[in-house]
C-alpha cells in the first residue's frame, strides 16, 4: 500500500514539469454537416515544434435527451512562425459518443487538422478546421468538418 503511494508521488514529481509546461485551452464551433454548435476544453504539450493535444468537445445538440460529444487525441506540428502568427498541421484519434433514447453508439474517429495560432503572450487564440472520419464506417458516410476557435493560456 505505502509502495503505491509513494509511486503516485514520484510519478506527479516526474509529470509535473510537464503540466507546468502545458497550455490549457476552451474552444467553441460549429459542426458542418450536423449543423450543430460545440464547446470543448484542452491541454496542449508543446515539444518544441510538435504538440500533442488531448481535448474534448460536447456538442450543443438542440433535440431534447440527447448527449454527443468527442474525446481527442490531436498531434500538431508548427509549420512556420510568422511574426506572432504559427500555422499548424495534424493529425490524431478520437471517440465519439452519442446518447439517445434509443441507446448509445461510441465509434472511433480519425482526425486531420490544421489552422493558425496567435502568440500574445499570456493569451493565445487560434482559429482551426478539423475533418474527422469513422474508422468503423467503410462507406465514408460518417464524416464531420468541424470550425473552432479557441483561446489557450
Amino acid at each position: 500500500m505505502k509502495y503505491r503511494f509513494f509511486s503516485l508521488i514520484a510519478l506527479l514529481f516526474v509529470l509535473s514539469p510537464a503540466l507546468f509546461a502545458a497550455n490549457f485551452g476552451v474552444r467553441a464551433g460549429r459542426l458542418n454537416d450536423a449543423e450543430e454548435n460545440f464547446v470543448g476544453a484542452e491541454v496542449l504539450f508543446n515539444i518544441g515544434s510538435i504538440n500533442i493535444n488531448p481535448n474534448v468537445e460536447y456538442w450543443l445538440v438542440d433535440e431534447d435527451n440527447v448527449t454527443a460529444g468527442t474525446a481527442n487525441l490531436d498531434v500538431t506540428l508548427n509549420v512556420a512562425r510568422i511574426g506572432r502568427v504559427t500555422p499548424y498541421v495534424g493529425a490524431g484519434v478520437g471517440l465519439f459518443y452519442i446518447d439517445t433514447d434509443l441507446g448509445d453508439d461510441t465509434e472511433t474517429l480519425g482526425n486531420l487538422l490544421g489552422g493558425l495560432n496567435l502568440d500574445l503572450d499570456f493569451l493565445k487564440p487560434y482559429a482551426q478546421v478539423k475533418y474527422s472520419r469513422s474508422l468503423e464506417d467503410s462507406d465514408g458516410d460518417n464524416d464531420e468538418v468541424a470550425l473552432a476557435v479557441g483561446l489557450r493560456f
